[in-house]
């Protein structure tokens, strides 16, 4: 009904509604079969690897926070002395 509708405006093509209506006619409907086993697969490596470059760079980065934010008398020289202090002491 709505690609009847758009169809029946393509007659006004300077037209907003007309341009939008020809971007309704145009659009089809999307293809799965492109989502197989090897799709999900290949995201799931892709977010695991890119995943581990966030946690290898942040938790370190949490943990001098954190201690820094419970013993600021101890961790009172910044994030850089921090984490200094933080490989000496582990």
């Amino acid at each position: 009904l709505a690609q009847d509708k758009a169809r029946s405006l393509l007659h006004q093509p300077n037209s907003v509604v007309g341009s939008a209506a020809s971007a309704l006619v145009a659009m089809s409907p999307t293809d799965f079969s492109k989502f197989d086993t090897t799709y999900y697969v290949k995201s799931a490596l892709a977010g695991g690897i890119c995943c581990g470059f966030t946690h290898g760079a942040v938790c370190p980065v949490d943990v001098v926070k954190t201690r820094i934010q419970l013993e600021p008398q101890k961790y009172n020289k910044g994030m850089v002395g921090g984490f200094r202090q933080v490989i000496s002491e582990e």
